[in-house]
């Protein structure tokens, strides 16, 4: 890094040659007058006109006083100058300044965290490179207002606020964000928000949820099995043997066609396993959770993990309010496969939702659970289905075998499209 006193020597240079061309053009002007007047006087009075050195000598005097005095003023106003040079600039040269503009300028493009800077008066001045791909930004002039970037409300509410913030999860344009905004150090009270993709994570949890639910039915269904081998043992004993095939064959077939006609009716394998895990999961809770595939192949050729958002997700939500209800407590699944789309209808018994809950039921931290860490799942799914251009609709007045039920409906795409 170059010396302080780097600045101050070149802006003293640049005055320094400024105040001598000052000079030079101020006594070269002064001279030139004095021999165009001289030598219109000498042609009245009909005498030889004056030459430059008999003009300059008796003028030589002042013109010496005016380049002292010019030259003390300059001499002041470099050192206010470079005062004020020296304290705006934190004492860098103009090299140091360049250079380290080069590599802000840098880092704010490769970072991978988006970045945004908001003034005092909450008008944006800084978007880098990742911030613009979170929020799906386009241009953004400096000066633009909050209000004008067209992010989710929360997150709005969020910069236009200008509370602090410490690692809140909020939707951006493509999926779950974690947001930061802290004060900046200067004057004006602008603010610093930075913002991490948790889409993936997200996702990545979900899938954990699932084989973590699907290793607990499987611990489940172990005492489940033990208890029916026990059954099957204690027929042997008591001179019952085909009673016991019966019984140990009736069960196996159960399970066994259940598990090949979702594996064999999803296709996908992440899916599948995320149906069966939610089949033994409703089951330990209490509710009965029916699955209509279809005869068509669900064949989505959207990422696995989005597909895993949506399903798991609505079923999550669709067996604990079926569990809150009163018995017999229901949740069913409808899939169906068309040319371009797959529908998915997911309805459940329980509570009744008011004409609040319906609208708001989809928000950020909307949940029926009073226990803080809920209310993301819906989002999710709105979020997911809004990105790939899809079609989200609630029925509150929906039935199961004569039952009061509630239905969300969701039309995906069955192949990416290129917007």
């Amino acid at each position: 890094m170059r010396r302080p006193s780097e600045l101050r020597r070149q802006v003293l240079w640049l005055q320094a040659w400024t105040v001598t061309l000052l000079i030079l053009v101020v006594c070269s002007t002064s001279v030139v007058l004095a021999k165009g007047q001289a030598d219109r006087a000498a042609a009245v009075n009909g005498v030889a006109a004056p030459g430059w050195w008999e003009l300059v000598r008796p003028e030589l005097r002042s013109l010496l006083g005016l380049a002292c005095l010019m030259l003390g003023i300059s001499i002041a106003g470099n050192a206010l100058v470079s005062w004020r040079v020296r304290r705006a600039t934190r004492g860098l040269g103009t090299q140091t300044l360049a250079w380290m503009l080069d590599f802000y300028q840098g880092v704010l493009h490769a970072a991978r965290e988006g970045l945004l800077l908001l003034d005092g008066d909450g008008r944006v001045q800084l978007v880098n490179d990742e911030a613009r791909r979170l929020l799906r930004l386009h241009d953004v002039p400096p000066g633009s207002s909050v209000a004008e970037l067209g992010l989710p409300s929360t997150l709005a509410d969020l910069l236009t606020g200008g509370r602090t913030a410490y690692d809140e999860l909020h939707l951006g344009a493509n999926g779950v964000l974690v947001v930061n905004q802290l004060p900046a150090q200067s004057a004006d009270g602008g603010r610093i928000v930075t913002l991490r993709d948790h889409t993936q994570l997200q996702r990545l949890l979900g899938e954990l949820d699932a084989v973590r639910s699907l290793a607990e039915s499987l611990q489940a269904q172990n005492h489940e099995a033990s208890n029916r081998l026990h059954t099957v043992v204690s027929l042997i004993e008591i001179g019952q043997p085909d009673r016991a095939r019966e019984f140990a064959v009736s069960e196996l077939q159960l399970a066994q066609a259940m598990t090949d006609r979702v594996v064999g009716t999803v296709g996908d394998p992440v899916l599948a396993s995320l149906l069966l895990a939610k089949l033994a999961q409703a089951q330990e809770r209490g509710v009965l959770l029916g699955l209509d595939l279809g005869s068509e192949p669900l064949d989505v050729r959207l990422p696995a993990q989005d597909v895993v958002t949506v399903v798991g997700n609505l079923l999550d939500n669709a067996v604990e309010a079926a569990r809150g209800g009163t018995a017999p407590r229901r949740v069913e699944l409808v899939a169906r496969t068309t040319h371009d789309y797959v529908d998915l209808a997911v309805t459940n018994t329980g509570a009744e939702l008011g004409a609040t809950d319906l609208a708001r039921m989809f928000d950020r931290g909307w949940s029926t659970k009073a226990e803080p860490g809920h209310g993301l799942g819906l989002a999710l799914v709105r979020s997911t289905v809004e990105r790939w251009q899809g079609q989200l609709m609630v029925d509150p007045d929906s039935e199961i075998d004569d039952l009061p039920a509630l239905t969300v409906r969701v039309r995906l795409p069955r192949a990416v499209r290129d917007a």
